[in-house]
């Protein structure tokens, strides 16, 4: 049961619902170590008696603070262990036999006081830091960041001049992906906590900064990128979009921070990972997802062009080609015929001759739209 219990761990993550406050794929590694941990110190309880094993524990509870000054709420911690013994519980009850079954259900009581003990540890060691400095700090910074985001400054955490609020920010929107490198993110993260005046906030999908703006956009945007420069031990940037968009005044931000989370979306969808991008450097694709009114009147183009997917694929290759037939025919490893032969077919689907300049641009965006879509 107990080998049977450790192959589940790997299920874990995608059965328990994910930490809205920070990014899945950057807390994977460690919510593997902590089931690891608490399936292999349940069975030492089942197996010797409490207490719970210190070693075990030291790690459980430490993982839990991590997650708890990253902004999770202590309640959403210790929901996870008790789902996560249910969800453990459920899955060993369905493939046991008679004989497992009933060793498994004489183990109810205790995993219940297992939960309960690991729980009460966890909470308390959460109490015991509140009345540090650094977390009260680092509160504070959360609460402050919250406002901002919300356009709102944060008058009742600046009277005490504690924390210095600048009054131009650039926003910065990290988006992470499943191949996003742990290492490299937790060092871009530490690197913008250190820059003054900075505030950085996690959620699901990545996190947002707000980095003082100094000087001009080009050398604020300059400042976050070198936050970027990997080194051995971080490798590259694979799975890390960023996107970055100015904002005035405080009131300027909630809208600085959709633009930013645009481009970050844009660049994922480029594959543009690693490079600090500004709405001017995927302008037409920035206008494109920005515009409603404009995807709504490509709808009908890009239905075509998805249902000829030959035809489609052979547009792309015109346009990445710079509408050159003969270039997109090597490309294709088609004769150019083929493809004077399918432009016309995009015509005929379409309405719109991509051989002609401005029919082609509308084409091209309906391309971009939905690229963005997907």
């Amino acid at each position: 049961m107990r080998t049977r219990a450790a192959a589940l761990i790997g299920g874990f993550s995608a059965a328990l619902p994910p930490y809205e406050q920070v990014p899945a794929a950057l807390v994977e590694t460690q919510f593997v170590e902590g089931a690891k941990a608490n399936v292999e110190a349940f069975f030492e309880c089942l197996e010797n008696g409490f207490p719970v094993p210190a070693d075990k524990l030291a790690v459980i509870t430490n993982l839990a603070l991590q997650r708890v000054r990253d902004g999770v709420p202590l309640e959403t911690v210790l929901g996870t262990y008790r789902a996560g013994a249910g969800f453990l519980w459920a899955e060993l009850e369905r493939t046991s036999d008679d004989d497992e079954l009933a060793a498994l259900r004489a183990a109810g009581p205790l995993l219940m006081e297992y939960v309960a003990t690991v729980t009460s540890h966890v909470a308390v060691a959460c109490i015991d830091h509140v009345s540090d400095p650094l977390w009260e700090q680092r509160d504070r910074r959360r609460a402050m960041i919250d406002a901002l985001i919300d356009g709102r400054t944060p008058h009742e955490w600046m009277d005490d001049g504690t924390v210095a609020v600048a009054d131009a920010f650039l926003v910065v929107v990290f988006a992470v992906g499943g191949s996003a490198n742990p290492a490299l993110a937790a060092m871009v993260r530490s690197r913008l906590d250190r820059i003054p005046g900075a505030f950085a906030r996690l959620d699901r999908t990545g996190w947002t900064a707000l980095v003082p703006l100094s000087g001009s956009v080009e050398n604020t945007a300059a400042t976050v990128a070198n936050c970027l420069q990997k080194t051995e031990s971080t490798g590259p940037t694979d799975g890390l979009w960023i996107g970055v968009a100015p904002a005035d005044t405080h009131a300027d931000i909630p809208t600085a921070v959709r633009d930013a989370t645009n481009v970050a979306s844009i660049c994922r969808h480029l594959d543009r990972h690693g490079v600090v991008t500004r709405p001017e450097d995927v302008l037409v694709h920035f206008a494109l997802l920005s515009g409603v009114g404009v995807r709504r009147y490509l709808a009908d183009v890009i239905d075509h062009l998805r249902a000829q997917p030959t035809l489609d694929e052979t547009l792309t290759a015109f346009f990445d080609s710079d509408y050159n037939q003969i270039a997109a025919a090597r490309r294709l490893g088609i004769h150019r015929n083929t493809v004077t032969y399918r432009l016309t077919g995009v015509a005929t689907l379409t309405g719109l001759d991509p051989m002609r300049p401005r029919e082609a641009m509308v084409l091209l965006a309906a391309q971009l739209v939905a690229s963005l879509q997907d």
